[in-house]
């Protein structure tokens, strides 16, 4: 399952994030899309930490995250989700890798 969402998440909006987000919490697999966004806001960052803790108590496969922006993928590196996602330039997955 995917699940496009935004980067852009006021914290007035937490509700709205968590219903978008709440088909993972239950798919067996899932791929939260962030190509789209050019920044992330802590409140995003904060409703995926929720998301990982969750799945991870219910014995589920982490998230897949996917970007374009390097701005996002280097400060999802900084705050350390590349070791508690999997995260990949969104291109990565559309171009195969030479044999």
């Amino acid at each position: 399952m995917m699940i496009s969402v935004p980067g852009e998440w006021d914290s007035y909006k937490l509700d709205q994030l968590h219903a978008s987000l709440e088909p993972a919490y239950t798919a067996e697999h899932i791929v939260i899309n962030l190509s789209g966004a050019r920044h992330v806001t802590d409140t995003l960052l904060a409703a995926l930490l929720e998301l990982r803790a969750y799945r991870a108590a219910k014995n589920l496969d982490a998230a897949v995250i996917l970007v374009n922006s390097a701005f996002v993928r280097k400060l999802l590196s900084l705050a350390g989700f590349d070791g508690l996602f999997r995260v990949y330039d969104a291109v990565e997955l559309l171009v195969p890798k030479a044999a």
